[in-house]
């Protein structure tokens, strides 16, 4: 009887390791960087740190992206809420602290409260590394290494990508760092999901 037990035991071990879930594309498309930057709909976790010569913060951030809003939540490590940003057509608003602020510029807004600044609006395109202008540079792979982002508010960006991961047909980035004169952020992303 004990025997049985041990080898249906053994078996659903078997059939419980077959069922984790795998990725099933480990090749890239052709087009993965045109594809990448129209795929409005995605959400990311992770973690930023914010640098100054004053301060250092750093927390858990989840980011989810469609068509008509950008929603990011920033936690601490013990999962306590910091605070959360929705960004639409019509502006940025920002619960911290209990209350809630609002600004039609979503990077203004988070500087106003937090004294730290990140390049909010169209950040997509740099945060999924598929910005193209006079100021990047790729490596043989094509992949972004090196940007100059100039933000909406006036701002200048030094944007730096250290690693990608090859997933669902994209090479999506996992470390980078963006940099200006007054801050230094870095980001790591741990978790691509695409809808």
């Amino acid at each position: 009887m004990i025997k049985q037990y041990l080898i249906l035991f053994m078996f659903f071990l078997f059939i419980s390791g077959c069922a984790q879930k795998t990725s099933t594309i480990d090749y890239v498309y052709p087009d993965w960087k045109t594809r990448l930057d129209h795929h409005a709909k995605w959400q990311v976790q992770g973690k930023i740190a914010f640098i100054s010569s004053e301060q250092r913060q750093s927390a858990n951030v989840n980011w989810q992206h469609d068509e008509l809003h950008s929603d990011m939540i920033l936690t601490s490590f013990i999962g306590t809420r910091i605070l959360s940003l929705k960004q639409n057509a019509y502006g940025a608003e920002i619960e911290y602290d209990g209350d809630v602020y609002t600004d039609r510029d979503a990077s203004l807004l988070l500087y106003r409260l937090t004294g730290f600044t990140i390049p909010l609006n169209n950040a997509a395109t740099w945060l999924k590394g598929t910005a193209d202008n006079e100021h990047t540079q790729f490596d043989e792979l094509n992949r972004l290494t090196s940007l100059i982002w100039h933000a909406e508010n006036g701002q200048q960006w030094q944007i730096t990508y250290s690693h990608y991961i090859k997933q669902d047909g994209y090479w999506l980035p996992t470390k980078l760092s963006l940099k200006n004169p007054q801050i230094r952020i870095k980001i790591q992303l741990n978790d691509w999901q695409f809808n």
